[in-house]
């Protein structure tokens, strides 16, 4: 597919030149006299580049450089100014409004041609760029959320089980016992062993809140060694006693 180049120009012959000599090599020219026409194509043409001279009619240069930098669907494209104004502070007013390039009038074709190649290509490496590493980290999520959630499914079925060590786990799931850890506190920030705590207390609400077991048969179901060690760990983790939670015909 050819790269779109919008020239904004107007000198009609100055403009016709200058896309004849984009169209030889290869890309496809859109023109416009003035701003207000440029931005009319923009909405309906996808360009890579756009040429402007400054001094124009109805909108000039610097008000076209102002509007595309100032829309995120249009930030993205490169804009070169094709100017005949030389003076220092053009160019800095220009540059600080995001102005990527210049070509000074009377211009060279060689080095329109190299400066649009450079300035598309070097667009397209960041873009592609951004997108390989927005991929690449959700792969990275994708792959983090299936290992926390295979590995909650596994601790609730084993929940019950009050020794649930690190090397069920590590028997359980295709790693070392040392690689769980490490994904684990990447992930959440926290150890394998309060993930597991914290998973055994969040069961133990959950039925409790369904009125399901009393607080005794909470403890063995949700694999607690002693009703001590259930209740301290449970109101520093929720900020209330299991008692507290009461149980509808069922003696706590």
């Amino acid at each position: 597919m050819m790269d779109k180049i919008l020239v904004v120009e107007d000198d009609l012959i100055l403009s016709e030149n200058l896309c004849s000599i984009l169209e030889i090599e290869g890309f496809q020219v859109y023109s416009a006299s003035n701003g207000l026409d440029a931005l009319k194509l923009i909405k309906s043409k996808r360009v890579a580049l756009i040429i402007s001279d400054i001094s124009m009619p109805v909108m000039d240069g610097i008000e076209l450089l102002k509007n595309i930098k100032s829309n995120k669907n249009y930030t993205h494209i490169p804009f070169i100014f094709l100017t005949a104004k030389t003076a220092l502070e053009d160019k800095l007013m220009a540059l600080d409004l995001m102005a990527d390039d210049f070509i000074t009038k009377p211009f060279v074709a060689q080095e329109i041609i190299l400066k649009c190649r450079n300035n598309i290509d070097n667009r397209k490496k960041v873009i592609q760029s951004y997108l390989n590493k927005s991929q690449t980290e959700e792969t990275y999520t994708s792959r983090d959320q299936k290992f926390i959630t295979e590995l909650k499914v596994f601790i609730d079925k084993n929940i019950s089980n009050e020794s649930l060590s690190l090397k069920d786990l590590g028997n359980a799931f295709p790693m070392s016992t040392s690689s769980i850890q490490k994904h684990v506190k990447r992930i959440l920030g926290k150890s394998i062993f309060q993930f597991i705590l914290e998973t055994r207390l969040n069961k133990a609400k959950e039925i409790l809140d369904n009125k399901a077991l009393n607080v005794t048969e909470v403890i063995a179901a949700c694999g607690f060694k002693n009703h001590n060690y259930f209740t301290k760990k449970f109101k520093e983790h929720f900020d209330t006693l299991p008692s507290k939670l009461k149980l509808e015909g069922k003696p706590i």
